[in-house]
Parts: C-alpha cells; sequence; structure tokens
C-alpha cells in the first residue's frame, strides 16, 4: 500500500475480520473493492474551517442579539478594532468619532456596545442598580496574595463592603484635613518652577504635574512625598511602571482565557517569579517588585509605630490601618497595603490629567486667562490673603470653578469604557432594546459631549454654562462622567483630583 502524508487509509483485507463485523466487510467491498480508500485530512480540515467561518460570520452579522446595531465591520467579528484603537493611543478621539457616525449606540466588539445616554448612564453606574462588572476588572486585582481592591472587586457585595471601608478616607471631608500635604509638595513644585523661570528655560507641565501627582499620592498613602519633584526623576520608574500596566492592561484585559484564576494582562503578571526571573536573567530589575517592597517597608514601619502607641500623622494610610473585616476584625497587612498601592495606580494619573486639563484650557484662551486672574487677583485684594488660595475658598471663586469644570469635562481624567454586564431583564436606549447579558460600557469622552445634556456647543469650552443657574449646575453634575461612572460608582478619588486640581490652577 503506499503510504501518503496527511492521508487515512482504510484497508479491507482478511487481517480486518477482527476489528469489522462481516457484514460491514462484505458492503465496503461491494462498494470499493478490495482496496484502499484514501481520505485527504488537510482538504475536509479546511473545508470544516471554512464552513466554520462562513457560519460565524453569518451569525455575527444576522442573528447575533447585537447583530441589528451599527458599528465598525471589523468590530462585528473580532474586538481588533477596540484594542488597536486603545494601543495606539487615539481612543479619545476615535470613539467620538464613531458615535457622530453610527449614534448613541455603537457596537465596537463582538459582544460589546458603546454608549452615549444620561439615563443608561445612571441606570448602569448609579444608586440600586443591578448591573454587574465584567469580568475586565479582573485585569486589575492587585498583585498580593489574599487581597481585593474594590475597584476591581466584581462581586456586588463584596465592591460595597470594599468601598464602604475606604469611602472615609477618600471623602471630601477627609481630603481636606489632607490638603496641608498637598500644599507641601506644591510648594516644592512652584520653588522648582521658579528656579527654571530664573533661568529663562521652559518646563514641560505634563511631566511637573504628573510628578507632583505621584507625590501627592505618597504623602496621603504612605506617609511621605516619593521624591518624584524634589529629585526631578521618576523615583523607582514608577511613572513609567504605571503607564505600562495600564497600556497593557486596558487592551489585553479584554482577552481573558481563564487559567487558574490568571488573565492576560492581569497585574499579577508583573509580579509573578517568572517574570522577575526573567528580568533577572536579562540584568533587569523588577521595577514594580521594588516599589512593592518599598511599599511593604512604609506599611510596616507606620503598623510598628502604632503598636508603639506613637500617634501617627492624619493622612489615608491612617484610615488604611484602622479598616476593619466584615467580621469586624482588624483588616490584615496586605489589605492595608493593596488600598495604599491602589491609591498610586489610580489616584496619581487622574490627578496630573486634571490638572493639565484646566492649564492647557487656560493657556489656549488668552481671554479666559485674564478674566480669571482678575477674579484671583480681587479675592486676594478682598481678603488680604498672604498664602496661596484653599480648596474651601476656591469655592467663592465660581469662575475659577467653573474654568475646570469645563476643562475637565472636556479633557476627563477616566477614558476606559468601565463595562458592564446588562441586568438580566434587559435594557432599553431611547428605542434600542438592549438585551441581558450583554457587556456595554460608556466613554466619559463621549457622554461629556451628548448635546441632549450639554446643549448645541457641547464640543465647545464654555465655562459660562456652569454659571448659568444653581438648578443648571446640579443638573450638569448629575450627568458629568469626568472622574467615571455616577453616583457609588464614581472614581473615589474625584476629591484628590479637584483639591489638588483647582486651587493649584491659580
Amino acid at each position: 500500500m503506499r503510504k501518503t502524508s496527511g492521508l487515512i487509509a482504510i484497508m479491507f483485507t482478511e487481517q480486518a475480520t477482527s476489528v469489522f463485523p462481516r457484514r460491514l466487510q462484505t458492503l465496503a467491498h461491494q462498494a470499493f473493492g478490495n482496496g484502499v480508500v484514501e481520505i485527504d485530512r488537510s482538504r475536509y480540515a479546511a473545508s470544516f474551517l471554512a464552513v466554520a467561518i462562513v457560519a460565524y460570520i453569518i451569525y455575527q452579522t444576522f442573528i447575533h442579539p447585537l447583530a441589528k446595531f451599527p458599528g465598525p465591520v471589523s468590530a462585528r467579528y473580532v474586538p481588533y478594532w477596540r484594542n488597536t484603537r486603545y494601543w495606539r493611543g487615539t481612543w479619545h478621539e476615535d470613539i467620538l468619532d464613531v458615535h457622530r457616525r453610527y449614534g448613541r449606540v455603537v457596537r465596537i466588539a463582538p459582544n460589546e456596545l458603546s454608549i452615549v445616554d444620561g439615563e443608561a448612564m445612571k441606570h448602569l453606574y448609579g444608586h440600586g442598580t443591578s448591573s454587574t462588572k465584567t469580568q475586565w476588572y479582573a485585569t486589575w486585582d492587585p498583585p498580593i496574595p489574599d487581597a481585593v481592591a474594590f475597584f476591581s472587586a466584581r462581586d456586588r457585595k463584596i465592591h460595597a463592603f470594599q468601598r464602604k471601608r475606604v469611602s472615609g478616607a477618600y471623602a471630601m471631608s477627609s481630603i481636606l484635613r489632607y490638603e496641608q500635604f498637598i500644599q507641601q509638595s506644591l510648594d516644592e513644585l512652584l520653588l522648582k518652577f521658579a528656579k527654571y523661570a530664573t533661568a529663562d528655560n521652559k518646563v514641560d507641565l505634563a511631566k511637573w504635574t504628573n510628578a507632583f501627582a505621584f507625590d501627592v499620592v505618597g504623602q496621603l498613602g504612605f506617609g511621605a512625598p516619593l521624591g518624584h519633584v524634589k529629585t526631578e526623576s521618576d523615583v523607582m520608574n514608577l511613572r513609567r511602571i504605571i503607564f505600562d500596566m495600564f497600556y497593557m492592561s486596558a487592551g489585553m484585559g479584554h482577552y481573558y482565557w481563564g487559567i487558574k484564576g490568571y488573565y492576560w494582562g492581569q497585574m499579577k503578571i508583573f509580579t509573578n517569579k517568572f517574570t522577575t526571573s526573567l528580568l533577572e536573567l536579562l540584568g533587569q530589575k523588577n521595577d514594580i517588585v521594588e516599589f512593592n517592597v518599598w511599599g511593604v517597608a512604609r506599611v510596616k514601619s507606620r503598623m510598628d509605630a502604632e503598636k508603639r502607641g506613637e500617634k501617627g500623622r492624619p493622612d489615608m494610610l491612617a484610615h488604611f490601618l484602622n479598616m476593619k473585616r466584615a467580621d469586624g476584625s482588624p483588616a490584615k497587612f496586605n489589605e492595608v497595603l493593596a488600598e495604599a498601592l491602589n491609591l498610586v495606580g489610580a489616584g496619581a494619573d487622574t490627578t496630573s490629567i486634571a490638572m493639565r486639563a484646566c492649564v492647557h484650557a487656560i493657556c489656549l484662551r488668552p481671554q479666559v486667562y485674564r478674566r480669571l486672574q482678575a477674579e484671583i487677583d480681587d479675592y486676594y485684594v478682598a481678603n488680604d490673603l498672604k498664602s496661596g488660595i484653599t480648596y474651601h475658598q476656591t469655592q467663592s471663586l465660581p469662575y475659577l470653578v467653573a474654568v475646570c469644570k469645563e476643562a475637565m469635562r472636556l479633557l476627563p481624567s477616566i477614558v476606559f469604557q468601565l463595562l458592564r454586564h446588562v441586568p438580566a431583564e434587559g435594557m432599553y436606549v431611547g428605542k434600542h432594546y438592549i438585551p441581558g447579558g450583554s457587556e456595554v460600557g460608556i466613554s466619559p469622552m463621549a457622554q461629556n459631549r451628548d448635546q441632549d445634556i450639554w446643549g448645541p456647543d457641547a464640543d465647545d469650552f464654555r465655562p459660562e454654562r456652569w454659571l448659568e443657574s444653581e438648578e443648571r449646575t446640579r443638573f450638569l453634575d448629575s450627568y458629568n462622567m469626568t472622574f467615571g461612572g455616577n453616583g457609588p460608582r464614581m472614581c473615589v478619588g474625584k476629591n484628590i483630583a479637584l483639591v489638588s486640581s483647582i486651587p493649584n490652577t491659580n
């Protein structure tokens, strides 16, 4: 018999009697004779694959529950459209364009919709919602054993408990008590600016506001500035680490093939033994492990000091150290560490982005700059101020507050979709019904330009929209997604960003 690679040979010989029934052999002999039937496996595999692809395309195009929704053609079949825009850094522009082209509900991945709708926003993220987080949030699980951060918690009860026990640390009343530490970092930043101004040098505000924000969260979360402003360097390469982790996890979090709780893009990948060993083999250090070691030392030092009866600083770390578990027992060390690290990862960038948005908006518009300067100067003279304005005092500067709110509306700190599973009963967006279980998200960038809420000039920078009336301002605040989510799902770092940004803009 001729042997051919990739072929199946079935021989009907006397040796086959022990395997095949006599009747079956007789039929086979009548049909094929005493020979060989060769079946080309590669041809059949190719045919099967072709049929499967065609069937998949037909299903995704015409039968899938989301088939009726418009969007980029490739998004019907693969997540390529969404992920490439995350990775190339144009998502904030592309999501605006796709909604302008296709409308309020757009299919941006095989089982994912992007929505622009104020009521849908409240339905998905507001109080009493039954929507749940998608598996994308597993990407953000802290790389610490036996610790869960509230941002990544998918279980509603766990999330509610986790958020409740840290909410006091993020409350505006608490942040105002920490304002002295924020001011210390600001004073250091202004000294650097003065040095460069004296030498008539230009400064990159994007770099410096980022350095300032990391020092602030270091002050609040670990009891000391990280030293980014003082040393004029990226201490422990922390800024680069956070950027790289967000960059990778934002897109790779959508590819979640579960293997013992690990997912592509999950934070644990950065700190596991394999990654560390590989970096050592390449002659490099694992910077995030180094930062974790630094964080462990800082938290342990504060814990030990409290055990000795020493009074600590009134900062966020003090609040984390006093957290309780569900049974009323003190939070474990790793739980405290996870919240402190979460503050650095989530709080620094949102703060620096908010600051840059405000400064950028003012610098581009001389008329806004002049009006703002006049308001601030008049306030200084009227109140005989000799030092920087506090957050509480900015509430008496309506134009300053309006300028910052408007700047942050157009350039929000959060750009992710913050995905949710639609509740089992489904939901309506206008006349469009979205079936339960579908993955949906809302872009803060797109939602903050919804003309139904912000008016026909939603794309324009117009601070005066916040000054029309108290009722109108409350309405706009209720639909503002600058810091992601709404109600209990809004970024808890919002108050840090506001207290760091609005007073410092002057």
